[in-house]
């Protein structure tokens, strides 16, 4: 795949290139913005109509192919249960891009806070975007913790006294 991608991306206006790395770094800074603004109906038209979602955090060990509004009812099932949440995505790096698809990897630190504790958790996102009529969007998501301060779980079960 590697091989066959370069040749291609050779072709391309270097012009073309640029904009579609624009494009692709607005599509995965607007998923970050909108999950903590809890804006569903801007974080729906940031996936394909199905998904490829792996989330360790979540506690799925396998990709799930889901249509995108199951992405967003997950995140939208998740998020409001927390006083605030913070995804802050940097390091975006696009490590390819044809005028179909692209590959796309970051760095995200994500920050939940419930009733004065807090659940902190870093690590790397890595993304399969496609060019639809709509824009580009993402269709493979995977989150690789790094680290993180404690289980999410524990932020989420009744406190014990």
């Amino acid at each position: 795949m590697k091989n066959l991608l370069l040749p291609i991306l050779f072709l391309l206006p270097v012009s073309a290139i640029a904009d579609g790395e624009g494009m692709i770094r607005q599509t995965i800074e607007g998923i970050a913005v909108a999950a903590d603004a809890q804006d569903w109906d801007r974080l729906d038209v940031k996936f394909a109509d199905h998904v490829i979602l792996n989330q360790l955090s979540l506690a799925t060990r396998e990709g799930a192919r889901l249509d995108e509004q199951s992405v967003v009812d997950t995140w939208a099932d998740l998020l409001p249960r927390f006083d605030s949440t913070h995804h802050d995505i940097s390091g975006i790096e696009v490590l390819g891009v044809t005028s179909v698809i692209a590959k796309a990897t970051a760095t995200y630190n994500a920050t939940y806070k419930l009733d004065g504790q807090v659940w902190q958790q870093r690590g790397r996102l890595d993304y399969i975007l496609k060019n639809t009529d709509q824009g580009w969007r993402v269709t493979a998501l995977n989150t690789t913790p790094e680290w993180e301060n404690r289980p999410l779980s524990e932020l989420l079960s009744p406190q014990v006294h």
